[in-house]
């Protein structure tokens, strides 16, 4: 658990970054020094090669002649030497023995009787040298002249820079690491509180929160992330649980109702007529049961999602026509009118069994808390579409109206029950018109109230339709 921990990952990707980076600067720094010293020591190579062959001097012969002495108190013994030789690449001076065995390179030789330079490293440990091999000319290449200057004072230098950046890189991976440590710590301690805080709520407990005093940044937002997604987890429970107890209660109702009735026709013989009495109340209350546990049902399987939508245009004339001459039977039963307010006839993308049965809904309760008046039907077309169910009704109290499509609400609960409403069918007609990206809204007074769907337009009816 421990090498698995974000905290131990955090840190080894630090140090790792930091090795890397820490190896590559050190590395350029090491590159770039040694290219320094070695043009630093080939400058004082060439300089001291132009002054040494100012010195030499040329026989009648035109031999050259280098007159320096070989003296072995020489200070600059062992730290540069000279070599001269003529043109046939006879050896004429050399104080290179006190320096230390250094090779002769033919190639170089060769290279300077034909007027070219060269320069190399040669030997190992102490005897180690830069040498420079150029011609001498007098009138024509005479001669060859080597000037070697040690580089142990430069490689002790490369050496003394390597195991400073090598020391300084792993001081500073140390620290990195326990900076890095402590750092990764500090971030994710907040983290562990909110672990620790959320392992303590359980389905039981959703009212609790983290409120942890953060900063704005990516901990503080996950705290808060948590605290509203436990929020929300409260509120789903509340409502499972408020839609459990309602949907038990509405049942119970129309189960009491088929049980008593049921005693009292067995508690004695009765003639037909009042068993058909009986068993026409039981029928009515398994209707009511029925419809009760189909929109319990439909709203249920709305909440999983596992109501698909037949997507397609539908003409919003003859959906409203539709629905008008459904209701039209009930209406006139009530001496109602149902009238119909057209607008310009558009078309909506949709299911239209499902926006059929929305404005069934609205419709049918529309005759049903209405005693007298008209039932109209309409819509308007602009940038959406708007259909409205208005009706004459005592209308919804104003402290009512932000509550009429929350499930089993009902304004006028003995009303609703003799009428056979359970206060679901608005629910479901909201949850048909978020479905389908719309809205469901109202406007109640004394005079009456108006039920409006707004749906995306997808345009005007095509020709064909």
């Amino acid at each position: 658990m421990f090498f698995r921990s974000i905290r131990f990952r955090l840190a080894v990707w630090y140090f790792a970054i930091l090795a890397v980076i820490l190896v590559f600067f050190s590395g350029g720094i090491y590159i770039a020094q040694r290219r320094t010293l070695s043009a630093n020591l080939d400058n004082a190579l060439r300089t001291h090669a132009t002054v040494t062959r100012g010195l030499i001097e040329f026989s009648a012969a035109g031999r050259p002649i280098l007159p320096l002495p070989v003296s072995p108190g020489n200070p600059n013994q062992g730290e540069s030497f000279q070599r001269l030789f003529d043109a046939s690449g006879t050896l004429l001076f050399d104080d290179s023995p006190s320096f230390g065995a250094v090779p002769i390179d033919a190639k170089a030789l060769d290279q300077a009787l034909r007027g070219g330079e060269h320069i190399e490293t040669l030997g190992a440990g102490t005897a180690q040298a830069r040498i420079l091999t150029l011609p001498v000319v007098h009138g024509k290449v005479v001669g060859i002249l080597q000037t070697g200057q040690s580089t142990s004072e430069m490689n002790s230098s490369l050496h003394d820079l390597l195991l400073m950046l090598a020391v300084g890189v792993l001081l500073a991976l140390v620290f990195a690491s326990i900076g890095g440590w402590w750092l990764s710590s500090r971030a994710l301690a907040p983290i562990d509180r909110v672990t620790k805080m959320a392992q303590e709520i359980t389905g039981h407990d959703l009212n609790r929160r983290l409120n942890l005093d953060l900063p704005d940044d990516e901990v503080g937002r996950l705290a808060r992330t948590f605290d509203d997604m436990i929020a929300r987890l409260d509120a789903m429970f509340q409502r499972q649980r408020q839609f459990t107890a309602d949907a038990s209660h509405e049942l119970r109702t129309p189960l009491t109702a088929i049980k008593g009735q049921i005693d009292v026709a067995l508690t004695r013989t009765r003639d037909p007529a009042e068993y058909q009495r009986v068993l026409t109340a039981v029928n009515h209350q398994v209707d009511r049961m029925t419809r009760l546990v189909g929109e319990l049902l439909m709203l249920a399987r709305s909440d999983a999602g596992a109501i698909p939508l037949e997507r397609r245009p539908v003409s919003v004339q003859n959906l409203v026509q539709s629905v008008a001459q459904q209701v039209a039977p009930l209406a006139r039963a009530k001496g109602l009118d149902v009238s119909i307010d057209p607008g310009s006839p558009p078309t909506i993308t949709g299911d239209q069994d499902l926006l059929l049965q929305l404005l069934l809904n609205l419709a049918d309760n529309a005759v049903k808390y209405t005693d007298r008046g008209t039932i109209t039907i309409g819509w308007l077309a602009q940038d959406d579409v708007e259909i409205f169910v208005s009706d004459s009704g005592p209308g919804i109290p104003a402290d009512q109206q932000e509550r009429i499509f929350e499930r089993f609400h009902r304004v006028d609960v003995a009303r609703s029950r003799e009428r056979g409403g359970a206060g679901l069918g608005l629910a479901i007609c909201k949850w048909i018109a978020e479905a389908h990206g719309g809205r469901m809204s109202v406007q109640s007074s004394e005079a009456g109230s108006t039920f409006t769907v707004t749906l995306p337009y997808s345009g005007p009816l095509p020709p064909h339709s």
